[in-house]
């Protein structure tokens, strides 16, 4: 059991008297259905059981057996007695219920943890307080008053709600909604197990590796993680995963790890990521970094709207030097703070191009005494690997090269000398396949000015 704040004689009518004009002082008006649009954010709190049976709640409520309410570490989200101005979803195994905010607790009365400017501001939202004191030492491990903070708890059950409603017969961590921060998600749908059962349990959701594919999982002896602020939620690849808090700053960053693909074939291979779905909400921007034929390509990736899929990190070759050893890697640095980045899976898929690439002749203007030309192309696969531009002299000239597997998207050319000149080009992509050229010229200088 948590220590509690003290409420005794006196001081249990003062805070009751004030616990609603505080509420009303501190709190953010909750929004109203009808400007409510965003989600509303779910984070994965540890919990214990309230109890104090017949004890009177910081708003005036005496607790019953088998009550049905939570308590919060802020009078700021307090609900007046007999309210729901203030409630949670929570979410465990499968069950979830909607209860009322009604006494404040554990161990702090000023953690808004939930609120992108809470107090805490050095902490990650959707982290409390108690947690980081417990598990990292913040205020000296201890909370606001300066007692030894003995569990990560952020919130408490009353009875009801923790035996009957969520079945829970001991602390562990839950999944809160702050209904009053946006739309209720609802319970979750019916989520396909395998067999034709289903379940509203992410963590029960069947994971499977894209056929024919070298996957890598984060259980894999060549799933390397350094650090130590690493955290793990029930659902993914194998049913498990990973995760850190993000940060914008590179002091900060100091989580990150690494996935190695040990005997891959040279080829090309299309590299995939799996996002699992449940836990904190994640970072819109994981930096991965692809290495690939002595070359490191970085490709950032939304985490929130991939969840639940095999994301695309791109098509790349692998397998071009002895010592290679295909790797992916992942930091906890990204364009966002205190947002899960996860780390489950990683897969390299073989990819077969067979299509050249798609080029043009973008521009061609007057500079000085000569002319700038401007060309481009796309390759639906592996990219493109270089690019060979052809000059004739009009009207009757032959082609000539100009530039011969160039990754140059522009160039000068002259002097002219008073002569016009026609233009074409082509590309190859990195599987080999070579663009024909085209019969007529594809641009020329002679309506320019």
């Amino acid at each position: 059991m948590r220590d509690r704040i003290v409420r005794r004689g006196l001081i249990v009518v003062v805070l009751v008297v004030l616990s609603t004009a505080i509420a009303h002082v501190q709190a953010a008006p909750a929004a109203s259905p009808s400007t409510q649009s965003a989600v509303a954010p779910t984070y994965r709190i540890f919990a214990t059981r309230e109890g104090l049976v017949g004890r009177r709640t910081a708003n005036g409520h005496i607790i019953q057996p088998r009550d049905r309410f939570v308590a919060l570490p802020c009078w700021c989200v307090l609900s007046p007695k007999g309210t729901d101005k203030f409630k949670v979803r929570l979410t465990y195994n499968g069950r979830s219920v909607v209860v009322p905010v009604w006494d404040v607790g554990p161990w702090n009365t000023r953690d808004d943890y939930w609120n992108p400017n809470r107090r805490y501001g050095d902490l990650p939202v959707g982290m409390p307080m108690a947690e980081a004191a417990y598990f990292h030492g913040y205020n000296g491990g201890r909370d606001e008053w300066g007692r030894r903070i003995t569990l990560p708890n952020g919130i408490d059950i009353a009875d009801g709600t923790f035996w009957d409603d969520l079945g829970m017969t001991k602390s562990d961590y839950v999944y809160v909604t702050f209904l009053w921060l946006g739309e209720d998600p609802g319970p979750g749908g019916a989520i396909e197990v395998g067999n034709g059962e289903y379940t509203d349990d992410p963590a029960q959701t069947m994971v499977t590796a894209p056929e024919g594919a070298l996957t890598v999982d984060n259980t894999d002896t060549t799933f390397n993680p350094i650090g130590k602020d690493w955290y793990e939620e029930p659902c993914g690849l194998n049913k498990q995963h990973q995760w850190t808090y993000s940060t914008t700053d590179p002091a900060k960053a100091t989580t990150a790890a690494t996935w190695q693909a040990p005997n891959l074939s040279p080829g090309f291979y299309e590299v995939k990521a799996y996002i699992p779905a449940c836990g904190n909400p994640a970072t819109t921007s994981a930096r991965y970094r692809i290495s690939h034929a002595g070359a490191t390509t970085e490709v950032t990736l939304d985490q929130q709207a991939a969840a639940g899929q095999w994301a695309s990190l791109g098509t790349y070759y692998f397998g071009g030097s002895a010592n290679e050893m295909p790797q992916i890697s992942l930091s906890d640095l990204t364009n966002d703070r205190g947002l899960a980045v996860r780390y489950d899976a990683i897969a390299w898929e073989p990819r077969t191009d067979t299509t050249p690439p798609d080029t043009q002749l973008i521009s061609i203007s007057r500079a000085d005494n000569g002319f700038q030309v401007q060309w481009g192309g796309n390759d639906d696969l592996t990219g493109v690997a270089g690019y060979d531009v052809q000059v004739r002299l009009l009207p009757d000239g032959g082609w000539t090269d100009w530039k011969r597997g160039t990754t140059e998207l522009s160039a000068w050319f002259g002097p002219d000398e008073g002569k016009q000149f026609a233009f074409r080009v082509r590309a190859r992509d990195w599987a080999g396949n070579v663009e024909p050229w085209e019969e007529a010229a594809i641009a020329d200088t002679t309506n320019l000015p």
